[in-house]
């Protein structure tokens, strides 16, 4: 089935004979569907996919397969009512990102499949204050078939005009991100730290703060009684026995994890930020960091996060630490290769940008 002259999806005439979209959706659904890194992008994909698949087969109602950020937001996050959060939450997402990075894969994904053409996404500036529109189009996947070039025209000639969004988009000055910032109280602690974080904070002056001075005096209490049994052993006149070995090694391992431990609580206090362990944030959020701040005259520490969207992938990106002598550096590090897209990170302005090597 070609596509019908009385409900276009995109602009390319019918002599290309390009399939429908609702043609090439069970497929595209089903490379998203293999895309098993979560990410803000997979999502409003998917959303898109799955709206347009509802519409995409009725006649005369072809632009119907058009949304805007609050419609695809709206399925993922029907708490994001507001146009303009979903508007950023749509950017912030980089879908443009998402697809062009795997664009091999899915063109492949569609060859496999017997497939000569393949969907990309399509952007509909409008003037005034008219919504953008989202959609998705067929092209073939050889190039020498290719008959639609994308314009290359001022900003006043794409309005009202469907843009096609390619890899040409991620070039080098896009390699900037901006962090999101998730303040104390929205990042979840785990039942494990609710007695010490409460809602996700805590002043250091309050019964909070001794409970968290006792974790770290605690530590280091063992640390030291560890380094005296150690040292009293010394004067034992006789044969080491194995159980001397096991005590030593079970000592030297207990005495490194304690240790490792005061030294991310002092690094928090001389950083103002470290990652947070796992066991101190519930099972179904991402990581977060610890953070230090002022609020007022009093000094808080609380369960914050901060995340951004990979320029180059569009995949999520975490704070990691560095290695060597950067060892105490934190750096946003992609998830999907976090040796190659790594960037660096200001806890001020909550910018970064691609990572020297």
């Amino acid at each position: 089935m070609f596509r019908d002259e009385a409900a276009p999806t995109s602009p390319e005439p019918v002599a290309n004979r390009l399939p429908t979209v609702a043609e090439l959706l069970p497929c595209f659904q089903e490379w998203l569907a293999g895309q098993h890194v979560e990410s803000n992008a997979l999502a409003l994909l998917r959303a898109l996919g799955n709206e347009s698949a509802k519409v995409a087969h009725l006649t005369g109602r072809g632009e119907q397969l058009e949304f805007n950020a609050e419609d695809l937001v709206q399925v993922c996050w029907p708490e994001l009512v507001d146009f303009d959060s979903a508007k950023m939450k749509v950017k912030n997402a980089k879908l443009e990102q998402y697809l062009s990075s795997r664009s091999v894969d899915r063109e492949a994904f569609f060859a496999q499949r017997g497939l000569k053409h393949s969907l990309r996404l399509r952007k509909r500036s409008t003037s005034g204050h008219h919504r953008a529109q989202w959609s998705l189009e067929p092209y073939a996947l050889t190039p020498q078939e290719e008959t639609i070039e994308p314009h290359a025209a001022s900003d006043v000639s794409h309005i009202g005009r469907l843009e096609p969004v390619g890899p040409g988009d991620a070039g080098p000055a896009c390699l900037r991100i901006e962090y999101a910032y998730a303040p104390a109280g929205t990042v979840k602690p785990s039942w494990v730290a609710r007695p010490l974080f409460g809602s996700g904070s805590f002043k250091t002056k309050s019964l909070r703060g001794l409970l968290f001075a006792s974790t770290v005096m605690a530590p280091m209490a063992c640390i030291a009684l560890l380094a005296a049994i150690v040292w009293l052993m010394l004067f034992v006149n006789r044969p080491v026995t194995t159980a001397d070995l096991a005590f030593f090694v079970c000592a030297a391992g207990i005495g490194w994890v304690l240790w490792d431990f005061v030294r991310q609580l002092w690094w928090l206090l001389a950083d103002r930020i470290v990652p947070a362990a796992d066991v101190l944030v519930r099972w179904n959020e991402p990581p977060a960091q610890l953070e230090s701040f002022k609020q007022g005259d009093a000094r808080i520490i609380g369960l914050v996060r901060y995340s951004a969207t990979c320029p180059v992938c569009a995949a999520t990106v975490e704070l990691r630490y560095g290695a060597g002598h950067e060892r105490r550096r934190l750096f946003g590090c992609c998830v999907e290769a976090p040796q190659e897209h790594v960037f660096t990170f200001d806890r001020v302005t909550r910018q970064g940008k691609t990572a020297p090597r």
